[in-house]
């Protein structure tokens, strides 16, 4: 594997602290093992959290999941469910699941600088009581998957902070940038222009929410 023209690299956890150095108690403390009402407070705000996976190979695949705030369930302190909405169908995150059930979380709340880090094991369901609670506009999702946790904890609000993710007035402009759509033609070869390809894929129904 190639990084040139780059040498320099850290290659040892002790070179790595010497750098970083070492954490405060309290930071390492905070990790907890099911959800107190700090935590199921925040899942309750978030519209949007961001969920991990590995597959066979060892990488990871990141996967957002967003909905009206309080679509993840929280069934009990060690227990979470989140619905699985119309996607594009290539179930990666389920595919990965079905080998490595082990999944992370992060949470994320508008406005608000923390996020939320869970760790935990995930199963494929597909209770019909559960899923007909997560149903929108009469729409029940097919699958829903299941969190039994085993970590979780805060994290600071730095990276957000210098983002300035929920600032707009300091967003860049970002109208030069090309669709969705145009990006689908152009990495999947696709010969259609990417209006064609649109509507395409609302007479497909792929475009669907719910």
């Amino acid at each position: 594997m190639a990084f040139e023209p780059f040498t320099d690299f850290v290659t040892s956890k002790d070179e790595l602290e010497e750098l970083a150095g070492e954490p405060l108690p309290q930071i390492l403390a905070k990790e907890i093992h099911e959800l107190d009402e700090i935590c199921q407070d925040f899942i309750a705000k978030s519209p949007m959290c961001v969920l991990a996976t590995a597959n066979p190979g060892g990488y990871v695949d990141l996967s957002p999941r967003g909905d009206p705030p309080g679509f993840v369930s929280v069934i009990s302190p060690t227990l979470v469910a989140l619905p699985d909405r119309p996607g594009n169908k290539r179930m990666d995150t389920f595919h990965n699941l079905l080998d490595d059930a082990r999944v992370g979380l992060l949470f994320l709340v508008p406005s608000r600088g923390e996020t939320l880090r869970i760790r935990g094991h995930a199963r494929l369901c597909r209770d019909k009581t559960l899923l007909e609670k997560m149903a929108v506009n009469g729409r029940e999702p097919k699958l829903a998957l299941l969190v039994h946790i085993d970590t979780a904890f805060m994290h600071c609000p730095k990276c957000i902070m210098r983002s300035r993710l929920w600032q707009p007035e300091k967003w860049e402009d970002s109208s030069d940038l090309v669709d969705m759509n145009s990006a689908m033609v152009k990495h999947a070869h696709i010969q259609m222009k990417p209006e064609e390809w649109f509507d395409h894929l609302l007479k497909k129904g792929e475009i669907d929410l719910y």
